[in-house]
């Protein structure tokens, strides 16, 4: 309870709203097949209904990332609610069961809305130092509203299967409600460029293309394979399994469910934790060879034994594969992650989706053991994509000793910069090295050239503020025969430079030899000083080439 109150405050407000939102959804589970029987549809009938709330989610997952982009997170969050409940209430009163599937595949547009708007905000909002611990919390609100959900839609569904839509829609337009009363009104960033890093704290500033492609990649692919496994094979074929091969009884099977559903959140908050210590790369792995033995289990000769000790280490692997990725997905998707999170989002609704047709097809084509073995090579891809990638943790700021600038002092010849009332808190900061930008106190936003106002929101609340000096390299040309005041025999170096904060400035690079192959696109950069006439003049080293 202690680390949930040091969480910030929208983040706990969302996994709250996590909460409400998957018991709702949990609660219409047990009413699909009453209702379906009520209409005299079939299984098939039933499957679409599920279908097409997958294929919208799908289908709608870039567009809803563009709104979060455009209104923000809170907007698009209780929009997204909105329409979620509406649909449900409208459902629950539905004639005939087409106009139900009609109204749910609806409702998926609602819920991609509302999944990449709340997981935006809490990978943008959570600490960088406590990022598996933030997200594992969100996690962990779905996970228990998952485990309470079915059980009060059997009651409720026994008693009328419409009453379970009827709770649902409310529970969402509660949901709306807090969202909006509660969650802050401030905007994310325009689209920052993808291989900036995090945060200012992270450890080498901006990450290079190649990390960030691996990184995005092992990060999409857990996301597919938390899809196809848990939210498809498990659901589907592996019960197949358990009726067919070991004959289990309705009870058997549910004890099994609850082992991994408890596993799991127990081990959430475990592997968040640890991927905040020790890296995603070994939080991952682990994840992923737990998952890859757990299924593998499946392979052994039936046994109920063998079945339950399988379900509870898939749900240990669960934990993990649901906090580390995501951790992994803010440390490298900056301060406007919508786009990431759409993708990712997107990968895991592909695995739902193509998960239990491709395993149900392996398995009457060949058998249950087939299927699962395809799963466990699934289970390895990620374990080597998270293997091959570099770790995208940054080393704390309190474990990091402070910069110290390798040519503080060193004169650089070149014009002398006059300051100006408005741009003197830079100069100043230069001269105690630091890096200064403005900051919008009501969107959050940082920016550079210094202006009264925000130029993405137009507020006037405006402030100054010190950000960490980590850059990356966006473009450069060499001078190299510049004109005076500068060393007409030194070829100078002129960028264009990423903040890690998000604003871009012209400057020039030092510490490193003045020719293209030393001069690698997106290299990370940490700002340092020199002394121009009577001034102090930020440039940029590469990372590993300023004094610390």
């Amino acid at each position: 309870m202690r680390r949930f109150q040091t969480l910030p405050a929208d983040l706990r407000i969302s996994a709250l709203i996590a909460f409400v939102v998957a018991l709702g959804f949990g609660v219409i589970a047990p009413a699909l097949p009453l209702l379906a029987a009520e209409f005299g549809v079939g299984s098939a009938v039933v499957g679409a209904a599920i279908s097409a709330f997958a294929v919208v989610r799908l289908a709608t997952a870039v567009v809803n990332s563009r709104f979060v982009q455009r209104f923000g997170e809170r907007r698009v969050i209780a929009w997204g609610l909105w329409l979620q409940g509406v649909t449900m209430i409208v459902a629950s009163f539905a004639p005939d069961f087409t106009l139900l599937i009609t109204l749910r595949a609806i409702g998926g547009m609602g819920s991609s809305a509302f999944t990449i708007a709340a997981m935006s905000l809490v990978l943008r909002t959570a600490p960088p130092d406590a990022r598996g611990s933030g997200i594992s919390t969100f996690q962990l609100g779905f996970m228990l509203g998952a485990i309470a959900g079915p059980a009060a839609g059997g009651v409720l569904a026994d008693v009328n299967p419409r009453l379970p839509f009827l709770l649902y829609g409310a529970t969402l337009l509660v949901a709306a409600a807090i969202s909006q009363l509660k969650l802050s009104h401030g905007v994310p960033t325009p689209p920052a460029s993808p291989h900036a890093a995090g945060s200012p704290s992270a450890a080498a500033g901006a990450l290079p293309r190649g990390t960030y492609v691996r990184a995005f990649a092992a990060a999409l692919i857990a996301s597919f394979t938390v899809g196809w496994l848990f939210y498809g094979l498990r659901n589907s074929t592996i019960l197949v399994f358990a009726t067919e091969e070991l004959g289990g009884s309705g009870t058997f099977i549910g004890v099994a469910m609850l082992g991994t559903a408890v596993t799991q959140v127990i081990s959430v908050r475990a592997f968040g934790r640890w991927g905040d210590v020790r890296g995603r790369r070994p939080a991952m792995i682990t994840a992923g060879v737990l998952g890859g033995v757990a299924v593998a289990l499946l392979c052994l000769p039936a046994g109920e034994a063998v079945f339950l000790a399988s379900m509870a280490l898939l749900g240990v692997a669960g934990g993990g594969l649901s906090a580390t990725p995501a951790a992994l997905l803010a440390d490298i998707s900056g301060s406007s992650p919508a786009r990431n999170v759409a993708w990712f989002n997107m990968s895991s609704d592909v695995g739902a989706i193509i998960g239990p047709v491709a395993a149900g097809a392996v398995a009457d084509a060949l058998s249950f053991q087939a299927a699962f073995l395809i799963t466990t090579l699934i289970l390895a891809v990620v374990v080597v994509s998270s293997a091959v990638m570099r770790e995208t943790l940054a080393a704390p700021s309190s474990a990091r000793p402070p910069v110290t600038p390798s040519v503080k002092g060193t004169a650089m010849p070149g014009p002398a910069p006059v300051p100006i009332p408005e741009t003197l808190p830079f100069w100043e900061g230069a001269a105690n090295g630091e890096l200064r930008v403005q900051r919008c106190a009501s969107c959050e936003r940082h920016y550079f050239y210094p202006r009264p106002f925000c130029p993405v929101c137009g507020s006037a609340d405006v402030e100054w503020t010190t950000v960490s000096g980590a850059a990356r390299l966006l473009s450069y040309v060499i001078n190299y025969r510049p004109l005076p005041p500068f060393d007409p025999a030194t070829p100078v170096v002129v960028a264009l430079v990423e903040l890690a904060e998000g604003p871009r400035l012209m400057t020039n690079i030092v510490g490193v030899p003045p020719e293209p192959e030393h001069l690698e696109l997106d290299m990370p950069l940490q700002v340092c000083f020199v002394e121009r006439g009577e001034h102090t003049l930020p440039v940029f080293a590469p990372a590993g080439e300023v004094a610390r």
